[in-house]
């Protein structure tokens, strides 16, 4: 069967920087899994694979805004030491989620938002929203071993989540707007 929207599509890969170095790569537990044309993957990886049979290995390389988006020098959030407990152990390099909320709207959502620390001082944490391999080239080398037409609880399923998420990222984009 060849990858189409509405398929699940077990893939096992390796995800390799510009210099070839391994990334991230599927885990022992199993494949990863995703829902063909619901952008639950990168935008170029998803368009590359449209077609593919089940059985074919291949790598894709993708350029920044193809893959984990190009760097946002506006993702880099400086947050006051006095929004983290004092007895917090944050390094530089920790990953760590964040609440984000809209400041012009105090009965809106809260959502999250995951971040990257990248300095510490006595007045303030610095953050990185961007994607780790944001404004990177990425080549992924995947063997796509299952397509199957994904069932109608599935789809739904994946609708709902979307919907979550839109709700998430509208709480974000109010977080933004408020810091301008």
């Amino acid at each position: 069967m060849k990858i189409k929207n509405g398929c699940i599509v077990e893939l096992s890969y390796q995800l390799k920087d510009e210099e070839g170095g391994v990334v991230e790569q599927s885990d022992a537990d199993g494949p990863m899994s995703y829902l063909h044309g619901y952008g639950e993957i990168p935008s170029g990886l998803e368009a590359k694979l449209d077609g593919v049979e089940e059985g074919t290995a291949l790598a894709v390389t993708l350029q920044p805004g193809e893959a984990f988006g190009d760097y946002d020098p506006d993702k880099i959030l400086a947050v006051p030491r006095d929004q983290f407990p004092a007895d917090a152990e944050i390094v530089p390099g920790d990953m760590i989620t964040v609440s984000v909320a809209d400041d012009d709207d105090p009965e809106a959502e809260t959502g999250e938002m995951d971040t990257r620390v990248v300095e510490i001082s006595p007045d303030a944490i610095v953050l990185d929203a961007n994607h780790p391999y944001a404004g990177k080239k990425m080549t992924f080398d995947l063997t796509v071993l299952r397509v199957r037409a994904a069932s109608a609880e599935e789809i739904a399923q994946h609708e709902s989540e979307d919907e979550e998420d839109e709700d998430d990222e509208e709480g974000e984009a109010g977080e933004s707007e408020s810091d301008e």
